[in-house]
């Protein structure tokens, strides 16, 4: 069974007790039957199935099991308290989806599994909670002790075999956790990617929804003024287009022959006639599927062959003939250099004549007709890691099917040397996190993999400004782009390498993309079928003019990024009933203090033959333990039970399920944790820009320096190249300005 070496801090203090592991999908469904509203579950779910590893920064730890494969992970539970101390008490996940009136939570509740064989998977976490916007984990979730939460970021888990799990089992494990610990809503940023293709668009188009429709979520907030109305309209509209019209659209492109071909393709595939395109791009979403299904079957050696034991340096620094005879000898000089080099010379021709990776058993008994010593074969093989040999390069590396050590030789048509990898990048610029740095040079190796399929010619090469324009779509920072851009210089990428070279004809700069190992990226029928979705996305979906309405549609689906899931409370049983306690300010702190909509209630379980007066304190107890204003609220009064009698048994009082307003005093009006959004609705921070956004939704803005109102760039005509905004007046400003001097 395989274990993670960051499962066990071998530095904390000895265990009380063995450590459970839990099977991973069926782990959420063993925490079921509870009751109890999130605050008190998340508490009895620390205590029964998580150890706690750090009890300074309060991290837990549980033990799950992939059962296909045995290897075992963790699932890391953090516990952050907020207070005044704390420098990032406010929330940016609920500003931007809409809760920035919520209350700020005393606790909240980080849900992480990293990437397997992390040696350090809490390296980026300290008491700063510096992990708000990680999306590098395979799993990250973020839960509010009052029961709102949202997903940060969910990635398949690469377990070092065929038998990994995909972000849809990762999803689901989540999905079934937020079930079972009763949370109220979940948000999340769809900005998930295949390659450079925006995946809202595509399953917006094919199944009128986004991915993480599939689990129950739905539209929740847009950017630049999106409404659920108009995103609703927007998939509707692209995906009844009807498939004669987008031919007849483009029947003055090049691409009109190509499209037409592709339809009649994938005709053939399905059992009923292709209309629309949600029709046609369901058909190639499932031709891909199946494709997909039917090699692993077929060909599984092809879904994850090798594992090397070279990491990127090793194999920047692979040694050379010298420097590898000069090893063997320090290492065993029993036998003449003449004969180990000789031995080597034996393997590389064996290799180059069968050209495919030979296991160490068969080059073994292979080379023995022609060196006759087995011992200096087998030193000479288990020598080898990555060498350079004439214009060759060996490789030892591991069959991930048979687990058995194969060689491999491949022509060094690259020098090595003058490869990096991405993680030297952090040493060259250390200001950007590691995790940054890396998404980065993903996202430019995706971008010139998508190109080099649409446009096969030249090697698929790109120019820098068209690259640098195409990727700062995906990353914000443009001083990022550009440092990542001026460094690639054969730089690794996984299984590809990044060069950059000048054009002789046009004197500008280009980046282009090829394999490791001089193939082509996959199949040519995968490739195929890829290259369909990419041209049915780029050249289609994204090839109207602007002013089209498909074009204005893409844009309003693009614009739809959080999508939230909400829980049915439900009304109890007959043991417990349901109620939403909600605090309803005076009118004076209404007037002045509170001036944002009332946020939702605190959920509270009470037995129906509980008295009003121990409603008020079961009330006053949540709400203490879970806002960090109301820690010394006290309840007066439950708002529509006035002149009823304290002892009034509550089943007599109030229906299951109800909400129940709650009136007091005590709130904390000093204090600025206030709002999950920061701290009031002051009008220097006023949202108002002509898109119709009148809260900050995470696109970039800019304050007009008359009016102080926030508008965002794009809408002002800004580019996103200017990354220092001067002075900036806005049309409203302008117009008031040049009307005056006229008056005058």
């Amino acid at each position: 069974m395989a274990m993670l070496e960051a499962c066990i801090n071998t530095n904390t203090t000895t265990r009380k007790r063995k450590q459970r592991i839990f099977e991973f999908k069926t782990f959420p469904k063993s925490i079921r039957d509870r009751s109890a509203p999130f605050r008190d579950n998340i508490r009895s779910f620390l205590d029964e199935f998580c150890e706690q590893i750090e009890p300074q920064l309060n991290i837990w730890s549980t033990l799950l099991l992939c059962e296909s494969n045995g290897v075992v992970f963790p699932l890391y539970t953090i516990e952050e308290h907020i207070n005044d101390h704390s420098l990032r008490p406010f929330c940016c996940h609920c500003k931007f989806v809409g809760w920035g009136h919520h209350f700020v939570c005393k606790r909240r509740y980080r849900f992480m599994i990293p990437s397997y064989g992390d040696k350090q998977p809490m390296r980026d976490y300290d008491q700063n909670n510096n992990l708000e916007l990680d999306d590098s984990y395979v799993l990250h979730g973020l839960i509010h002790c009052n029961g709102f939460g949202h997903l940060i970021s969910v990635n398949k888990l690469d377990l070092g075999s065929a038998n990994s799990l995909t972000e849809a089992d990762v999803m689901s494990f989540w999905d079934g956790i937020c079930t079972s610990l009763k949370t109220r809503k979940v948000s999340v940023a769809d900005v998930k990617l295949d390659r450079s293709m925006e995946l809202r668009l595509i399953h917006g188009v094919a199944f009128k929804s986004s991915w993480f429709g599939n689990w129950g979520y739905k539209f929740g907030n847009g950017s630049f003024g999106v409404t659920e109305d108009k995103y609703r309209g927007a998939v509707q509209f692209l995906a009844e287009l009807s498939l004669d019209k987008i031919i007849d659209d483009f029947k003055s492109s090049r691409h009109r022959n190509r499209l037409q071909r592709m339809i009649c393709k994938y005709q053939e595939f399905s059992e009923s006639r292709l209309r629309s395109l949600s029709e046609l791009m369901q058909c190639v979403l499932e031709f891909k599927e199946t494709r997909e299904i039917e090699r692993a079957i077929l060909s599984p050696r092809k879904v994850c062959k090798y594992e090397h034991y070279a990491s990127d340096e090793e194999s920047r620094n692979s040694m050379c003939l010298e420097q590898f005879l000069t090893s063997l000898l320090d290492a065993d000089g029993r036998w003449p250099p003449k004969r180990v080099e000789y031995s080597l010379e034996v393997i590389v021709k064996l290799l180059k004549q069968k050209n495919d990776p030979i296991s160490r058993d068969e080059l073994r008994e292979r080379a023995r007709p022609f060196v006759g010593d087995t011992g200096l074969i087998d030193f000479v093989l288990k020598s080898i890691n990555v060498l350079s040999f004439e214009n060759y390069v060996i490789r030892r590396v591991v069959n991930s099917l048979t687990r058995l050590v194969e060689f491999e030789i491949c022509e060094a048509a690259y020098d090595l040397v003058d490869m990096k990898p991405v993680s030297s990048l952090w040493k060259l610029e250390p200001r950007w996190p590691k995790q940054r740095l890396e998404r980065t040079a993903k996202v430019i190796a995706n971008i010139l993999k998508d190109h080099k399929v649409l446009n096969p010619g030249r090697n698929g090469a790109m120019s820098r400004k068209d690259l640098r324009n195409m990727a700062s779509k995906y990353v914000g920072d443009t001083g990022l782009i550009d440092f990542v851009l001026k460094s690639i210089d054969n730089l690794v990428v996984g299984n590809h390498i990044i060069s950059r070279t000048k054009n002789p004809l046009t004197r500008l700069m280009e980046f282009e993309i090829r394999d490791r190992n001089s193939e082509e990226f996959g199949s040519e029928e995968e490739r195929d079928v890829y290259g369909d979705i990419l041209f049915l996305y780029k050249k289609v979906l994204l090839g109207y003019p602007l002013w089209n309405s498909v074009s204005q549609a893409c844009r309003l689906v693009l614009n739809s990024k959080y999508f939230v899931k909400e829980w049915e409370l439900g009304v109890g049983n007959a043991e417990f009933m349901t109620l939403t306690c909600r605090v309803l300010p005076s009118f004076h702190e209404l007037d002045t203090e509170l001036t944002r909509p009332l946020p939702p209630g605190e959920l509270v379980m009470v037995t129906p033959w509980m008295t009003i007066a121990n409603l008020r304190e079961v009330a006053q107890r949540a709400l203490r333990d879970t806002y960090c204003m109301m820690n010394k609220f006290v309840v007066g009064q439950i708002g529509g039970l006035k002149g009823i009698q304290d002892e009034m048994v509550l089943a007599y009082a109030v229906e299951a399920g109800a909400e129940v307003w709650v009136r007091g005093c005590g709130l904390d009006l000093s204090t600025g944790l206030r709002y999950e959004g920061g701290d009031g609705y002051e009008w220097e921070s006023r949202v108002e820009c002509v898109c119709g956004a009148r809260e900050d939704d995470g696109e970039r803005m800019v304050a007009c320096d008359e009016c102080h109102v926030w508008k965002h760039t794009m809408c002002s005509g800004i580019d996103d190249d200017e990354l220092e905004l001067g002075e900036f007046v806005c049309g409203d400003c302008d117009a008031k300005s040049k009307s005056e001097l006229l008056s005058q």
